[in-house]
């Protein structure tokens, strides 16, 4: 069972490049949890410190806001409510369990000491973080851009 948990989490972004062996640890430190199909497993709006990894099942990832509501299928291999697990958050979206389920739940205090007994997996962590902020902030720039074509335009 360890060595299917392994080889989804090689599938999480941010732990692609990982070891076996650190993955191993993280997933060691996770705890398997099951859900009943119409069951949350983070709902949007609440303060969250646990990420999920879909291990079995599928769900639904839901999102509302002013312009409706979004939403997007989960499979196995994917890792819901990342953020929680590195920082205090309040959840940006529901997930549902379509099925039952089933799910490594990865919380914050026990990912930090993954983290802290491992500083690789802590550079690691930083590293893909930093990437995503750079690409993040490029983007923004893209936007700002257009809207300042689009006001000399107007």
């Amino acid at each position: 069972m360890l060595d299917s948990k392994i080889e989804l989490l090689q599938l999480v972004p941010l732990f692609a490049g990982l070891t076996a062996e650190e993955l191993e640890a993280i997933a060691n430190a996770g705890e398997k949890r099951f859900f009943a199909a119409g069951e949350n497993l983070i709902t949007q709006g609440e303060k969250g410190d646990t990420a999920y990894l879909i291990l079995t099942g599928k769900a639904s990832c839901t999102r509302s806001d002013k312009d409706g509501v979004l939403s997007d299928d989960l499979w196995p291999g994917t890792l819901a409510g990342e953020l929680a697990m590195l920082v205090e958050t309040v959840y940006g979206v529901t997930v549902t369990a379509n099925e039952r389920l089933r799910a490594l739940a990865l919380p914050r205090k026990a990912f930090r000491a993954v983290m802290e007994a491992r500083p690789r997996v802590a550079k690691h962590i930083a590293e893909r973080l930093l990437v995503r902020l750079h690409r993040l902030a490029s983007e923004l720039r893209e936007v700002d851009k257009k809207l300042a074509q689009i006001e000399k335009a107007a």
